[in-house]
């Protein structure tokens, strides 16, 4: 299992060496029974592990990220201060991943959220499961967490020696090679946004569009390995299989599996085949897709954080058709956002000014 770091190219990518990661990462989740370590580790396995980003999320997890968020306001990115680590809320989980300097504070503060909001915390670095009331009498601690920073320190080290050296004049692509070369010869992996290994060979394609997948590695052999992964029961390869479907360049086979992705009750899933088809940019996928802004947005019981993603999607094919196709979309989200604005919680309303930004007129 391999933790999950923000990349410099906006999306998300993944730098392991041994047990130097770049982050200490926990994963939370609602649990309503005792488990032993190896069924959360089967647990966390089921939630699509660390890679797995989701719209619509449990709600069970609302007291946890209002508790945090009361500890560390702007923990969701908004606002002028930088939040003290990466908090990612995806479908049925938490993904933390903690600044080595915060190893002890976050952890702690963290346990405690979860054992008093009835979530778990599972621990990849200690091996560790944290229960929550009334399946443990007390919160998980941080003991043992200093025996990990060494080896992160010394990576973090490299790293800072790295960006230090490279020179102000070096474009985006070239700093890219440098600090990827320089991570493979110190025995880091880097993992793109779409989970594969970020070699030399692409890593200037991924600096330029990490959600498309290199063209070195769009084979017919992956691309039929790919598909068929799409039955599979277990989550996390179809999930991951599906976002490498949807980085496809347009391809007859890919647009195919994607569009049978979309009747999907998966938010996840149907979000990311709508946004492979925008990729994909055939203007008569447009129904469909819309099909899918329309099942998850408020008319039909869903929300604006599920709606955003099919929604991209929708515009990005209408834009193919022209502006009136595109206002045309943007009134009927309109009409099935309705009145959906009022939110509680400060992290939800984040939501619904990404939707406003996409629904602006003009």
């Amino acid at each position: 299992m391999e933790p999950a770091v923000p990349a410099a190219t906006g999306g998300c990518k993944r730098v392991r060496s041994g047990d130097a990661a770049v982050t200490f990462d926990l994963i939370v989740w609602p649990v309503d029974r005792a488990l032993a370590l190896d069924e959360a580790v089967a647990e966390v396995d089921r939630l699509g592990g660390l890679s797995s980003f989701g719209l619509g999320h449990d709600k069970r997890l609302d007291a946890f990220i209002a508790a945090m968020e009361q500890r560390y306001p702007g923990l969701r990115g908004r606002g002028p201060v930088l939040p003290p680590c990466e908090f990612d809320v995806r479908r049925k989980h938490v993904f933390i991943g903690i600044p080595w300097s915060m190893v002890e504070e976050i952890t702690t503060a963290v346990a405690e959220a979860a054992w008093r909001t009835g979530l778990a915390v599972y621990d990849p670095q200690r091996e560790a499961v944290g229960l929550p009331a009334p399946f443990a009498e007390t919160p998980m601690t941080a003991e043992g967490v200093e025996r990990h920073v060494p080896a992160a320190a010394d990576a973090l080290d490299g790293a800072i020696r790295t960006d230090a050296e490279l020179a102000p004049e070096d474009d985006p692509a070239t700093a890219q090679h440098t600090i990827s070369a320089r991570l493979a010869a110190a025995g880091f992996l880097e993992i793109s946004p779409l989970g594969f290994q970020i070699t030399p060979d692409v890593a200037e394609e991924v600096l330029a569009d990490p959600l498309r997948m290199p063209s070195s590695l769009q084979t017919p052999e992956r691309k039929a390995e790919l598909i068929d992964a799409l039955t599979t029961a277990k989550v996390g390869p179809r999930h991951v299989a599906l976002s490498q479907l949807a980085g496809w360049d347009p391809d007859a086979d890919v647009a195919e599996a994607l569009r049978l992705m979309l009747p999907s009750q998966d938010v996840f899933e149907a979000g990311q085949a709508a946004a492979g088809l925008a990729r994909q940019r055939d203007i008569t996928d447009l129904p469909g897709v819309l099909d899918v802004v329309h099942r998850f947005s408020p008319a039909d019981g869903g929300t604006t954080e599920a709606m955003l993603l099919p929604l991209r999607a929708a515009l990005s094919l209408a834009a193919l058709a022209g502006p009136e196709i595109v206002e045309g979309v943007k009134g009927r989200a309109r009409e099935w956002r309705g009145a959906s604005r009022v939110r509680r919680q400060s992290w939800e309303q984040e939501f619904d000014r990404d939707l406003d930004e996409l629904l602006a007129e003009g």
